[in-house]
């Protein structure tokens, strides 16, 4: 089962901004003996706004399935 991740941009709304902002998320890509494939993003490692974020001392909640925060380095300290 080959299995491969990577580093991909995507959009999301982030619903305090009332703007779209770019995450860098990484990416699973595998495929299966039957040659069935499924792609799953797996977390935000990074955003467009994180040093607006930090800055302002605010979280920007994106709408996302996972609830995951779009500006994890923000909080890293």
């Amino acid at each position: 089962m080959p299995e491969k991740y990577e580093k991909k941009p995507i959009y999301e709304f982030c619903l305090i901004r009332k703007t779209m902002v770019r995450l860098e998320t990484i990416h699973s890509a595998v495929s299966m003996p039957d040659g069935a494939q499924a792609e799953m993003k797996l977390m935000p490692v990074d955003c467009n706004r994180a040093s607006d974020c930090k800055r302002e001392g605010i979280s920007c909640i994106v709408y996302d399935p996972n609830g995951a925060d779009p500006c994890p380095e923000a909080w890293g300290e």
